[in-house]
């Protein structure tokens, strides 16, 4: 008998939680999916809670919540967009988050990078393309576009640009070989296991890639959003930084 109402109870215990448990829908900008999906992982093995996971370009997924799609939270490659919505009253202001830092790198699968001065002989050499996101949508795009600007690099591009339409599909173009090289997000070199042919490129050569994360005003899981939101800030700093990004504590000189 003792046995039998410990196993009821345990079920019911059980059987309550599920009851309890809710579900987030994040809109993520692509570059950071993968990182997200670890993240969210841990916060479902802790909290029994659900992240349903909706990835795409900042650009598009902001203008998918602009017409209303029902996300819970927006974690974009920029800090632009997020505020942008504050400033609509999309979302709330109070839980604007910089979650991350974002890196950029240029590979060029068949040649040996070295310095600055390699990247730009490399570009003017290759008969190929070279791969960015599309600065439209892409925060990692406009960074990009930036950073060739700035150091004398776009006279050289002439026709060779082709863009993806955020930095996951710029990588997939030079992965596949349909681009000579790519301008891209250091995370994707990471989660690839690359180890050779590219360079970081430093950070006082284009945009600060600020990536900030909101909770939208039209999420009805307002009290889990927030809980999520503390838990990425908090507990994942590490596997951040690891994943190939900085956070805000890290020195970025």
């Amino acid at each position: 008998m003792i046995l039998r109402n410990t196993l009821l109870f345990l079920i019911m215990i059980l059987f309550s939680s599920v009851l309890t448990a809710g579900q987030l829908r994040v809109a993520v900008a692509a570059n950071f999916k993968t990182t997200l999906a670890k993240i969210a992982l841990r916060f479902e093995q802790k909290t029994h809670h659900k992240i349903v996971i909706i990835a795409g370009s900042s650009g598009t997924l902001f203008s998918q919540i602009s017409h209303g799609a029902p996300y819970d939270i927006f974690l974009s490659a920029d800090s632009v967009r997020p505020q942008k919505l504050v400033k609509n009253n999309l979302a709330i202001k109070d839980s604007l988050l910089t979650y991350a830092i974002g890196q950029l790198a240029f590979w060029a699968p068949n040649n040996q990078v070295k310095d600055l001065v390699s990247v730009a002989n490399i570009i003017k050499k290759q008969k190929g393309k070279l791969a960015i996101a599309n600065p439209r949508l892409a925060p990692y795009g406009t960074s990009a576009f930036e950073f060739m600007i700035k150091n004398n690099i776009e006279p050289l591009v002439n026709n060779k640009l082709i863009k993806g339409n955020n930095v996951v599909q710029a990588f997939q173009f030079v992965e596949s070989g349909n681009a000579d090289s790519g301008i891209i997000s250091y995370s994707q070199l990471v989660h690839s296991q690359i180890s050779q042919h590219f360079l970081l490129l430093p950070h006082t050569l284009y945009p600060a890639i600020n990536q900030q994360a909101v909770i939208l005003k039209n999420t009805k899981q307002l009290a889990l959003a927030k809980q999520f939101l503390a838990f990425l800030k908090e507990q994942n700093k590490t596997l951040i930084i690891n994943d190939g990004y900085l956070v805000e504590t890290t020195n970025v000189s």
